[in-house]
């Protein structure tokens, strides 16, 4: 027996359908650049491809895996393996802000996906048609030779929208709670950690102002300080409260 629906649970059928099939999934990242070259955090990118992502951080070395290709890379060494034959990169891994990046297009293209940038943002999409837009959020950057360059927050995106498991892996326990604290540092707050203080006054963008209260945060920081501060409870039992 066929089995028919009313024209509107039709349509709402079809609405639900078609946004599923169009739904893409984002990323922010800072916007980090070298010689020319974009270069993302190793985590949550190239994991929601599906591949594997390892980092020695004794041997300063990269290793992404995605069915039978196989990536190997070196902080500052412009040389890269794939599949164990050697590539020159424009671009080689850094370490900025204390994380892992390596070069966006380079590794994409390796794992048989096209990247195409557009500006403010990389769409970059699998040989299988799922596509991830990465955001570029304009704050701070590596300039060729690895020069740093402009304000340089742990996590400016904080102030523009809700963070993501994909956003805070990666980071330690005493990383995050420093970006947790930037987005109230980023208004002025002072702080009663001496840790947490101390690590602020040595960067060049904040001023303590002492008249600081919390209702100068927007609602997306006041949540991310939740969201932070649940990851780290999640992940590991406490938020770390010195370095």
């Amino acid at each position: 027996m066929t089995t028919r629906c009313s024209p509107i649970v039709c349509v709402l059928a079809l609405l639900s359908a078609a946004a599923a099939v169009w739904s893409q999934p984002e990323i922010w990242v800072d916007r980090v650049e070298d010689n020319g070259r974009l270069l993302v955090p190793l985590r949550g990118i190239f994991e929601s491809f599906g591949a594997d992502v390892d980092w020695d951080s004794v041997m300063r070395e990269v290793r992404i895996r995605s069915g039978p290709e196989h990536i190997v890379m070196y902080v500052d060494d412009p040389v890269a393996y794939i599949n164990a034959e050697r590539h020159r990169l424009q671009a080689p891994p850094r370490i900025v802000h204390n994380r892992t990046h390596v070069p966006l297009r380079f590794v994409g293209e390796a794992l048989g996906a096209s990247v195409a940038y557009r500006g403010d943002y990389v769409d970059i999409t699998s040989a299988g048609g799922y596509r991830l837009r990465v955001h570029l959020v304009r704050t701070s950057g590596v300039l060729p030779g690895g020069r740093a360059a402009g304000i340089r927050y742990i996590a400016a995106w904080t102030s523009k929208r809700p963070a993501t498991n994909s956003d805070l892996r990666g980071y330690s326990n005493w990383e995050l709670t420093l970006m947790r604290e930037e987005i109230a540092a980023r208004r002025g707050s002072p702080f009663d950690s001496t840790d947490v203080q101390a690590y602020f006054l040595r960067q060049p963008w904040y001023v303590a102002d002492y008249g600081y209260q919390d209702s100068r945060l927007t609602d997306i920081e006041r949540a991310n300080v939740g969201i932070i501060l649940d990851f780290q409870k999640r992940v590991f039992g406490s938020p770390a409260t010195r370095p």
